[in-house]
């Protein structure tokens, strides 16, 4: 399964939406994958939250105002990325 968040950090690991979805799919074994504007949570912090990956535009781009201007291209470079990993 594949959700976003525009920041994965310690404020996601407090209820937000990638958590609540990564809590729903665990009983089920199915694996969750983030895709974020940016990321400031560790693999290990990932994974205890329940999500296998994340992949972040500003891994892609550095510069945070070039990710929210070039979002789009971006996120497509992403998903491709996450298409290639996990099928």
């Amino acid at each position: 399964m594949i959700t976003g968040e525009g920041s994965l950090d310690t404020q996601s690991l407090r209820g937000k939406a990638p958590i609540g979805v990564a809590r729903a799919a665990a009983p089920s074994g199915v694996p969750v994958v983030a895709v974020c504007g940016r990321r400031s949570l560790s693999d290990g912090e990932l994974r205890a939250a329940g999500i296998r990956a994340a992949y972040a535009l500003t891994d892609l781009e550095p510069d945070p105002a070039r990710c929210m201007a070039e979002a789009g291209p971006l996120l497509e470079r992403l998903a491709a990325r996450v298409a290639a990993d996990w099928s």
